[in-house]
């Protein structure tokens, strides 16, 4: 199978970045950022170790269960895994329960007393993924069976039979700078990562925001960590291992939802698998809906990325005249138009 090695032959198979895509993003906490992360109890961590492995794992606890102490600090809760690597890359995906969209923030970590996350990069990510995985809506009655916690292979049927089941993943990568990314990646149950051997996983590339942050990572930094999530179910599966992105027709048509063939995929080969009990599901009570916040007590989404625009402190052209000109009416209607028609 073939893999596309270069930045160009990625980006002739799925597209450039749009010139503004990076302008939803900014350097530091504003309010919206803290009011998310007050009412988050549970959020995907990938960092990577000494090794170059990624390690991606769920948190979880109370609302707040990220603290941050100021605009660019993020006290993050005790992990083993956040332990003893002072300057790796961390990033951190935020989920609020009955919220569409997620929080995505990038930066290094800093051990001491607490585990930091300094902040270098913050921004919502579209809903997507979420909305295709239907992550918050009633969990399906017939959750797979849990297995013993521990390592597993993918030819294990119990293996198979959680993809099978699983809509969410969230992928965990590293630019060729040492900058961390947090993703998700959502789609009708059994679609989002599909077993294609005893080694290998492949992912769809659906349309999502189009920054393609994990596939330009891949392609110049091939380490990749992934978190396989059910909702209803306090399990999970974490796969460690490498990845490059392909145009395979083989592949790409195995992902099709609908009729539509998705123009890549993230094609995982696994160095390990391992299920596991994720406590901070658990503590968060993620699945249980009383617990689930009414999305008008947040900020809307679009005044979040109307906002970050305008802070965005890219000094280009082209940025100062976003800045200028972006309003949310015209944001709102953009996006209910593409959540509508762009969807797969």
């Amino acid at each position: 199978m073939e893999l596309l090695d270069t930045t160009e032959a990625l980006e002739s198979c799925v597209g450039t970045r749009p010139s503004g895509s990076h302008l939803k993003s900014i350097s530091f906490l504003d309010e919206h950022c803290l009011t998310l992360l007050a009412a988050s109890p549970f959020g995907v961590v990938g960092v990577a170790d000494d090794a170059g492995s990624l390690r991606t794992f769920g948190v979880g606890g109370g609302p707040g269960v990220f603290a941050a102490t100021g605009p660019t600090r993020l006290v993050l809760p005790a992990h083993d895994d956040l332990a003893d690597a002072d300057g790796a890359p961390i990033g951190v995906l935020a989920f609020v329960p009955g919220y569409r969209e997620t929080l995505r923030v990038n930066g290094r970590l800093r051990t001491g007393q607490n585990a930091e996350l300094e902040v270098e990069e913050t921004f919502l990510h579209c809903a997507k993924a979420l909305i295709r995985s239907k992550l918050w809506a009633e969990p399906a009655p017939d959750l797979p069976d849990t297995v013993p916690d521990g390592p597993i292979g993918l030819d294990d049927p119990a293996t198979r039979a959680f993809f099978e089941a699983c809509p969410l993943v969230v992928l965990s990568s590293v630019d060729a700078d040492g900058f961390a990314d947090v993703s998700p990646k959502g789609d009708p149950p059994g679609m989002v990562a599909q077993v294609i051997d005893d080694h290998t996983v492949a992912i769809a590339d659906r349309p999502g925001n189009r920054r393609t942050d994990t596939m330009h990572n891949l392609v110049t930094h091939d380490a990749i960590g992934l978190l396989a999530v059910i909702p209803g179910h306090d399990q999970v599966i974490e796969l460690r291992g490498r990845a490059g992105v392909t145009s395979d027709d083989g592949v790409r048509e195995r992902l099709a939802v609908g009729g539509k063939v998705p123009h890549a995929a993230i094609v995982l080969s696994v160095d390990r698998v391992e299920a596991r009990t994720e406590r901070g599901i658990t503590d968060a009570g993620l699945w249980d809906r009383s617990r689930h916040i009414d999305p008008a007590d947040l900020p809307r989404p679009t005044q979040v990325w109307t906002d970050h625009v305008k802070r965005n402190d890219d000094p280009g052209i082209g940025a100062k005249i976003a800045r200028r000109v972006v309003r949310e009416k015209m944001l709102d209607r953009g996006i209910a138009k593409d959540y509508r028609d762009n969807l797969y």
